[in-house]
């Protein structure tokens, strides 16, 4: 697996959600990759602007992840901006199923096809220089009450217990999108008619564009490009405000 600047590949899971998409235009524009890959359940939809001579988009059955582990070999920094809510999905377990279950089986599934050929020295075990950078939700606590954080948190808990050297967590406020979405979201189109003008104005940053949020990721994977390789897993966490302070710079 290449580490060479320039000659990095970088894997996105979810780029055809908000997040995903707006991380893969990023990237596509801003990154330094000789190759951009998206895994998802169907391709993802850019406009001819975006440059895509090195994109190679695949598309996988998720429930049937073992089938398709050969196409996530070979990749430098992945992107995992893939989730969905329980009224998409349905139901609760539908949603855990999703949101939780696809997550954390890529991840695993990553870890493994990856592994670093540096064997660490406390416990002789290869952890997976892959550095795995995941979008998840503020408020996020696998001890939370309530559905969504409490499967956010535990999500995190399992990618972090994947095997990776590097995990970068990113806890986004109530996300501005970019494209409308495809399904009305009543909630989400009346609460950010309130949230957007008083976190405009008030400085409290309780949201987000998504935009931001996939720059943010993208120039978190840059800075640690050249780190060296940990003998355990180094987790950061990113809050609102630090991923909008790093989309100033």
């Amino acid at each position: 697996m290449s580490t060479e600047a320039g000659k990095r590949t970088a894997l996105i899971l979810g780029a055809t959600g908000a997040v995903g998409k707006a991380c893969l235009r990023d990237v596509l524009q801003n990154g330094n990759y000789n190759k951009v890959i998206t895994i998802g359940r169907r391709p993802a939809q850019l406009d001819d602007n975006i440059p895509q001579n090195n994109l190679e988009q695949k598309t996988v059955d998720f429930d049937n992840l073992e089938a398709s582990r050969a196409e996530f070999r070979n990749v430098n920094d992945v992107y995992c901006c893939l989730g969905t809510t329980r009224a998409d999905a349905g139901s609760a377990e539908a949603f855990r199923h999703i949101d939780q279950g696809y997550v954390v089986n890529s991840a695993k599934i990553i870890a493994e096809e990856n592994k670093s050929q540096e064997t660490s020295t406390t416990n002789n075990s290869k952890l997976s220089n892959v550095h795995f950078l995941y979008c998840s939700s503020k408020g996020a606590d696998k001890n939370s009450m309530f559905l969504y954080p409490q499967s956010k948190g535990q999500t995190e808990d399992g990618i972090i217990k994947a095997g990776f050297q590097r995990v970068s967590i990113f806890h986004p406020g109530f996300l501005q999108v970019e494209e409308p979405r495809k399904q009305t979201r009543l909630l989400e189109s009346v609460f950010g008619s309130i949230i957007t003008p008083i976190n405009r104005y008030t400085g409290f940053h309780m949201a987000i564009p998504v935009t931001s949020v996939g720059q943010a990721m993208r120039k978190v994977a840059s800075q640690d490009a050249t780190k060296p390789i940990a003998e355990t897993t180094q987790v950061k966490y990113y809050s609102n405000k630090e991923m909008e302070d790093m989309t100033k710079q």
